[in-house]
């Protein structure tokens, strides 16, 4: 066979995938699959053609021949393209009869298989999380599974930097698209998450009803807050629970059901019950939940840390020698942020306008030090 890839593609809907059979000097050296997004249901030529693009830009050993499906062969501008980056000419081929036709029949058939055992996990995931929806639903007493998920937590470090999180769960999984992010306003000094979350969840309603009144065509219209959560999960214990209560009242009034889950044993805490529930560690419902609880904790987690060293940073360039006011300004107007001032050269900083050069020198001597 000598030296080719064999490149094929199989579409179904919304999915797609690529096979990628490498033979050296007729040997099979290696074979790669990559799943592939298809939103707009595209068929095999502008799919394939799209995936050969993309999978061989910069790709260091381009050969000289591609074997492909039929409906790849007729594509002169790709294989124009593909010839440019090479340096020299390549040809896409079908292979009507022996080894040739025969690899690239393979791929197409792994491709194909490759549809199939991802559209079965697929499945198996969708049942999953089908049957923790439906799980909550008999815990919590609902009349319907709660499709949307709307799980709150807040992060701070000795009371400074204070945030909170919104992620949401849809159908069981996470639609980070509709993540949100809070920085606390209300709750200054000593820590006080009851307060905190009493302030995001009043936060979180007061935007649903800006949202009614707002056209879903206007740029000031959210989605994620327009959405109304069949339930609101929080992070904690019944402290938690109560700041809540007292702040979803509206929410409630409407049919969505609030639960707290604390950490330690992860014990769910409902409105009107003295008890906690514990549910089995294994049961589908708590496992979702923890998910949730879990996420939630992480994207707070992640915007404290951000917030927390911005604030490090510029408090630094506060602290510099020979630098007032005026020439803070100069320095983020020149570099765009802290890190990119701590970060520069001596070379750079001499560089920036209205800096006296002996001063960018000391700026940089006394960045390195403190580095």
């Amino acid at each position: 066979m000598g030296t080719l890839d064999a490149v094929a593609v199989a579409v179904d809907g919304k999915d797609a995938n690529a096979q990628v059979f490498q033979v050296r000097d007729g040997v099979l050296s290696d074979r790669q699959s990559f799943y592939l997004a298809n939103e707009t249901e595209r068929g095999v030529a502008e799919v394939g053609e799209e995936f050969m693009l993309q999978y061989y830009t910069g790709h260091m050993s381009i050969p000289a021949l591609l074997v492909v499906q039929r409906d790849l062969a007729e594509r002169e501008a790709l294989a124009d393209a593909l010839a440019s980056r090479r340096g020299g000419p390549v040809r896409l081929r079908v292979a009507e009869r022996g080894s040739k036709r025969q690899i690239v029949e393979l791929a197409e058939r792994n491709a194909r298989l490759a549809l199939d055992q991802e559209r079965l996990r697929a499945e198996r995931r969708r049942q999953s999380r089908m049957e923790a929806l439906e799980g909550l639903q008999q815990v919590l007493g609902l009349d319907v599974p709660p499709v949307r998920i709307e799980c709150f937590d807040i992060s701070n470090l000795g009371g400074t930097n204070t945030v909170a999180s919104m992620v949401v769960f849809e159908g069981g999984a996470p639609k980070k698209a509709d993540y949100r992010r809070f920085k606390i306003r209300t709750v200054e000094g000593a820590p006080d998450d009851y307060a905190a979350m009493g302030e995001v969840l009043g936060r979180r309603f007061a935007h649903w009803e800006r949202q009614l009144d707002i056209s879903p065509h206007d740029p000031a219209y959210d989605a994620s807050f327009a959405a109304l959560p069949n339930l609101v999960l929080i992070d904690g214990g019944r402290g938690q629970l109560a700041a809540g209560l007292a702040e979803l009242r509206g929410f409630r009034e409407r049919g969505v059901a609030i639960a707290s889950l604390a950490k330690r044993v992860e014990e769910l805490f409902l409105p009107g019950r003295r008890a906690p529930l514990v549910l089995d560690h294994s049961t589908p419902a708590l496992q979702l939940l923890q998910r949730a609880r879990d996420e939630a904790h992480r994207f707070a987690i992640t915007h404290h840390r951000s917030r927390r060293d911005r604030a490090m940073r510029s408090s630094l360039l506060d602290e510099l020698p020979g630098v007032g006011p005026a020439r803070k300004r100069a320095l983020l107007a020149h570099f765009g942020s802290p890190e990119a001032v701590v970060a520069a050269s001596s070379e750079e900083l001499q560089a920036v306008p209205g800096l006296p050069a002996k001063v960018a020198r000391e700026l940089h001597g006394y960045l390195h030090r403190a580095g």
